[in-house]
């Protein structure tokens, strides 16, 4: 059951994504999952958003993606990191322990702050823009899994990479 539901929401934000590519704006897929219109998050060619505040995170237009995180946030379950990247091809997603800056900004629009249709039940937002794709905002903990250059992360209660 869980394996179905899964799916159905897998193809949930895949039909929301081509209806986005289709309409060339912001829409609202059966599952509740949420097209971002890009340009209301973007600042120049970066776009910028926030995870309920938990995670402040930055796309740029060359496909790299960067996330600050809260204090707390373990990799692999122990060793504790502040950030984590995709900025190229040939690494996996990886922590740069804030030696490369800061990467969001603090304050940034929150992933739930995108309009939806009247009884729509809000299951997270979904991005795609110079071709990284994130989903985040989900209520009750869903995390932020952001994917760019062959490599994923996710921000849930540690921090996943690949």
């Amino acid at each position: 059951m869980a394996m179905i539901k899964r799916a159905t929401t897998v193809l949930g934000v895949a039909a929301a994504a081509f209806a986005l590519t289709m309409a060339g704006q912001g829409v609202a897929s059966a599952s509740g999952v949420l097209e971002a219109n890009n340009a209301d998050f973007l600042d120049g060619d970066t776009l910028y958003f926030s995870d309920s505040g938990r995670t402040n995170c930055a796309i740029h237009a060359n496909g790299d993606v960067g996330c600050d995180l809260t204090p707390g946030m373990n990799l692999w379950g122990f060793i504790p990191i502040s950030d984590v990247v995709i900025d190229g091809s040939g690494l996996p997603a990886h922590p740069t322990f804030g030696l490369t800056g800061q990467h969001g900004r603090p304050g940034s629009r929150w992933l739930s702050d995108v309009p939806r249709p009247d009884g729509n039940v809000y299951a997270g937002t979904h991005f795609d823009y110079a071709g990284v794709s994130c989903l985040g905002g989900q209520p009750r903990g869903g995390g932020l899994t952001c994917t760019s250059k062959g490599h994923t992360f996710t921000l849930g209660m540690n921090v996943q990479i690949s």
